[in-house]
């Protein structure tokens, strides 16, 4: 690169860019923030350097010469190049301190934000971004950071990043509990909250009986509102632990059933990224070292 040789500074060529774009040199002079004739000193070292003009001064109007408008034009397209890579440098550093994470809706709302606070502690200056999903978590990371995703038992064993086994009970609120009772021993007939086009279903739990006997069921597409619906006092709702165990832990949420289904299938954080950055793997392993400590609290309960 010979450019610098053929100039006689760097900065005449913003001086030149500059008056060339507005069209004037004292516009050039409050763009630049230097003084006017310190724009006109630096335009004609260039116009000397080169031998040959580059504007043509014809009292208080300026113009370009040809050779300054090939000039102008070039910088103009050089300087908007640079400066695009230096903004998608900077957007770059400002995004490795981005998560973006692939997760339920109820995941999010009833799991995490609640440990928000904690996060926050935890990682200052790290931003949680989501691509939530109402119903069950699957499919491709589609470029998030982190995804939560389930896998069968023999996936489960060559996967990084476990989470949380596949668990479900049968959940409500204790003023709830206290009115219908039990799934198993009810004081009146029970409505129960239900995740629809889920492999799980009340059918688990019960044999398939219970609208014989006058139950009624809810069905929801979004498990988050399943989950509002038990926190509400509305009727029963599957609950997996995976979601619930900090409403549990708390109580507002209970058991409502001793009948608890492992299913065998196990949740993990899968990277999105064959090398994730290391504050990504940080977060993963933060959250799964917080579901690690409810996992231990709930079975000391006895609620597992």
């Amino acid at each position: 690169m010979v450019l610098r040789r053929r100039v006689p500074s760097s900065n005449s060529l913003f001086v030149m860019e500059a008056a060339a774009r507005l069209g004037s040199f004292s516009r050039a002079s409050e763009e630049l923030n230097i003084t006017q004739p310190a724009v006109s000193h630096a335009i004609s070292l260039l116009e000397k350097h080169l031998g040959q003009p580059l504007f043509l001064r014809n009292g208080p109007r300026l113009s370009l010469t040809e050779s300054g408008s090939r000039l102008g034009q070039a910088t103009t397209r050089a300087f908007a190049s640079i400066e695009n890579v230096i903004l998608e440098i900077e957007n770059s550093a400002q995004r490795s301190e981005i998560v973006t994470l692939s997760t339920s809706t109820s995941m999010a709302t009833h799991w995490l934000m609640p440990r928000y606070t904690r996060f926050l502690e935890r990682f200052p200056d790290i931003t949680l971004q989501f691509q939530l999903m109402p119903i069950r978590v699957h499919g491709p990371l589609a470029g998030c950071d982190l995804g939560l995703r389930s896998a069968d038992r023999e996936e489960s064993r060559r996967l990084e990043g476990l989470f949380a086994p596949e668990r479900i009970l049968v959940v409500c609120s204790p003023a709830y509990l206290e009115e219908f009772g039990p799934l198993d021993a009810p004081k009146r007939p029970h409505t129960l909250a239900h995740l629809s086009e889920y492999p799980v279903d009340w059918s688990e739990f019960t044999g398939g009986t219970l609208l014989d006997h006058g139950y009624r069921k809810l069905s929801f597409s979004d498990y988050s509102v399943v989950i509002h619906t038990a926190l509400r006092g509305h009727g029963l709702a599957l609950g997996w632990t995976s979601v619930v165990s900090k409403l549990l832990l708390d109580g507002q949420l209970v058991k409502a059933s001793e009948t608890i289904i492992e299913t065998g299938r196990a949740y993990h954080l899968i990277a999105g990224s064959p090398e994730p950055r290391p504050h990504v793997l940080a977060v993963r392993d933060w959250m799964a070292g917080e579901m690690l400590e409810e996992e231990r609290e709930l079975k000391a309960r006895g609620i597992v």
